[in-house]
C-alpha cells in the first residue's frame, strides 16, 4: 500500500499549505494584482511538491492536507 495520507505529511508541504491560506485570506482582503501573484506562486509550489508523487490518493491527501493545517480559527465547524 501507499504512504498514509493522514499522517506522513513532510513539514515542508504543511508549511506550504498553511503559507497558502495566508495567501488566500491576503488576497481576500486586499485583492491586487500582486496579491493573486502570490497566492498563485504559493498554489503552484503546492501542486507541485514531490509528495504528490507518491500520493495512493491525491484527492483524498490533499483535503486531508487542508484539514490538517487549516488555521485553528477557521477548523472549528459550528455544527458540530
Amino acid at each position: 500500500m501507499g504512504r498514509c495520507p493522514t499522517l506522513n505529511f513532510p513539514a515542508d508541504l504543511l508549511e506550504l499549505q498553511r503559507r497558502w491560506y495566508t495567501a488566500e485570506a491576503d488576497w481576500a482582503a486586499d485583492p491586487t494584482k500582486e496579491k493573486r501573484a502570490a497566492f498563485t506562486a504559493v498554489g503552484a509550489e503546492l501542486y507541485a511538491h514531490p509528495y504528490w508523487a507518491g500520493a495512493e490518493n491525491r484527492h483524498k491527501a490533499a483535503m486531508k492536507l487542508k484539514q490538517t493545517a487549516r488555521p485553528n480559527d477557521a477548523a472549528q465547524d459550528p455544527a458540530t
